[in-house]
């Protein structure tokens, strides 16, 4: 809905409004409509002024019946606008709610999706008053639920997903189910962890929606092959290159420097007529200690990535091959480089001892800002719990909802579980966070430990 200006705004003050409607000719103007076929109680609704909304149905409560020329109800535009209280409002005064859609059939649930209102979403399936407009159909055949994953919004999936009254398997027009629209707007292949229609297409695959679309049903080949499959005319640099051109930079970066930190190790080395000559000088420090454990895995990690980005561009190696190259160097690059923040800190930690013991502190402070900041998709998505586990339960946190065949398939069902996955993301973080922790307890109650 376009904004007016703010002079147009100004016949909207309910004081205005309400000598309006005194005038003799005055309630022959609200249900007046414009060249859009809206009335007063349409702009009342988009400029969220719910004085004059209030006064409009006072005098004519008729209004909230009347659609402009694309079908639309001033309960449509609340719910556009994301105004709960205006769409409470228009609601009590009229109770079949339900039948008021516009030319595409979609009632204010539908449209509030389509706009991306997330929060009038959660308060209608929170609100067991709304429950006959959770698995409506448009004039395609599409539930709200179909409309969430079409536009790919994860937080609405999981908040009618949490709603047991919402029904996962309806069909469109099309035969289409909601899961079927996920897979069908992705192409097969590497995706974003946090692309939201990934996070949705995921999200349906944990809780084992149904599925009509290829595999004969099957979720997990339907997952497999959206994951490791790719058309023979699409295999081409598009996709890998950029992915492991940049991925090759930062894993090579964070090896070269790590690799030079442990041998330029700070505090130096004790002199060569000293015992244990070569040796460094505060190896019993636990900070040094921890300086050196960060240091190694992080060169590990991006050293073993690099190995795997190797592989990955490489045009002779399969195509599944690559992908699951590319994927396990993703997954290394982030510890690898929150574990080089770490190893800073902590070498800064051993170069200014406890003399520095508060500035010491200012640098872990600093350094777990970064570690937790770096990759802010560590901590998502856990609003997705709540809808895997009310719909599969436990089967649907660690992906098994039947027996495995085999121990291969219980393994690879179990890594592409959101418990594994969203626990895996977090934990060098969690780590690193606890042993900063450590030292600076340490560094307070024993300087010299």
């Amino acid at each position: 809905m376009p904004r007016r200006p703010k002079a147009e705004l100004a016949i909207f003050e309910p004081e205005i409004v309400q000598e309006i409607l005194e005038w003799d000719q005055g309630p022959a103007l609200l249900s007046k409509a414009d060249s859009f076929g809206k009335t007063p109680l349409h702009y009342a609704v988009s400029h969220r002024q719910h004085g004059v909304l209030l006064l409009l149905l006072n005098a004519e409560a008729s209004l909230e019946r009347v659609p402009d020329n694309e079908g639309l109800f001033p309960v449509h535009v609340a719910a556009m606008m994301g105004n709960i209280r205006d769409i409470v409002v228009l609601v009590e005064g009229c109770p079949d709610y339900a039948e008021l859609v516009d030319g595409q059939g979609r009632n204010f649930l539908h449209c509030a999706i389509e706009h991306g209102q997330e929060n009038v979403v959660r308060f209608f399936c929170r609100n067991d008053r709304f429950v006959v407009l959770l698995n409506a159909m448009d004039y395609e055949g599409n539930t709200p639920l179909h409309l969430a994953v079409k536009y790919g919004h994860p937080r609405m999936v999981s908040s009618l997903l949490q709603t047991m009254s919402v029904e996962v398997g309806i069909t469109n027009r099309d035969g289409i189910t909601a899961a079927d629209l996920a897979y069908s707007h992705l192409e097969p292949g590497l995706h974003y962890f946090l692309d939201p229609r990934a996070v949705v297409k995921n999200i349906l695959y944990w809780t084992r929606a149904p599925v009509t679309l290829g595999a004969g049903g099957d979720h997990v080949l339907l997952h497999s092959r959206m994951s490791n499959t790719r058309p023979a005319t699409d295999e081409g640099p598009k996709d890998i290159d950029g992915i492991t051109a940049t991925s090759t930079i930062a894993s090579v970066l964070i090896a070269t420097v790590t690799f030079a930190a442990a041998f330029t190790v700070p505090g130096g080395y004790v002199a060569d007529d000293h015992p244990r000559s070569g040796t460094a000088v505060l190896a019993r420090r636990f900070a040094f200690r921890a300086f050196v454990a960060s240091d190694a895995m992080a060169f590990l990690c991006s050293i073993v990535a690099t190995c795997f980005l190797v592989y990955g561009g490489a045009g002779q190696v399969p195509p599944g091959q690559r992908r699951f190259y590319q994927r396990s160097a993703s997954g290394l690059l982030p510890p690898g480089a929150q574990l080089m923040v770490a190893a800073f800190a902590f070498g800064i930690h051993v170069i200014l001892g406890e003399a520095n013991r508060w500035l010491v502190t200012v640098v872990y402070v600093l350094a777990l800002g970064a570690v937790l900041l770096c990759f802010p998709g560590i901590w998502a998505p856990f609003y997705l719990v709540k809808a895997i586990w009310r719909r599969a339960g436990w089967r649907g946190l660690v992906n098994v909802h039947r027996r495995p065949a085999s121990l291969e398939e219980f393994f690879w069902l179990f890594i592409t579980s959101f418990l594994f996955k969203n626990l895996m993301r977090p934990l060098f973080a969690v780590l690193i966070s606890v042993t900063f922790l450590v030292s600076i307890a340490l560094n307070i109650a024993l300087p010299d430990y």
